[in-house]
């Protein structure tokens, strides 16, 4: 006899489908060569969640397998989660690109091709910078939210 679990309901099964098509599509989002932490989320956005570290933990285990206390690290800069991250914790270096933000969340709409970094690095590529930092810049009027 199969073992096989037929729900009769149909919204149980369509959720099921959506959640493995999720898990396989997670499965095979993976990071660039030298691409940094924040361009590789920004390419992600669709498979953000709302909280959590996902992607984040996805990055460092490709990127970054020795930076065990990523998660911790930016909870502790009050980002609680990998669209936090993009939402408040980098605004993009307005003297290399002008990006454009979704006019309902405020995430970015896309980017320029990421500038780099080394391996192992967690820290954003020249297209980012991290907002505590930018505050202390303050070049020109670029840092006024566009959200």
């Amino acid at each position: 006899m199969d073992d096989y679990d037929f729900s009769p309901d149909g919204d149980d099964a369509e959720e099921q489908l959506e959640k493995e098509f999720w898990q396989l599509a997670g499965t095979l989002m993976v990071p660039h060569h030298n691409e940094c932490l924040v361009c590789f989320l920004v390419r992600a956005v669709p498979m953000l969640e709302s909280t959590g570290f996902a992607m984040t933990q996805v990055f460092r285990d490709a990127n970054a397998p020795r930076a065990t206390g990523l998660g911790a690290r930016l909870e502790q800069l009050g980002i609680r989660g990998d669209a936090h991250l993009l939402q408040w914790g980098v605004v993009a270096n307005g003297m290399i690109w002008m990006d454009e933000r979704c006019a309902d969340c405020g995430m970015p709409t896309g980017a320029p091709p990421c500038f780099g970094v080394r391996k192992g690095s967690t820290q954003p590529c020249g297209l980012w910078i991290w907002r505590r930092q930018a505050k202390q810049v303050m070049v020109g009027d670029w840092l006024e939210p566009t959200f």
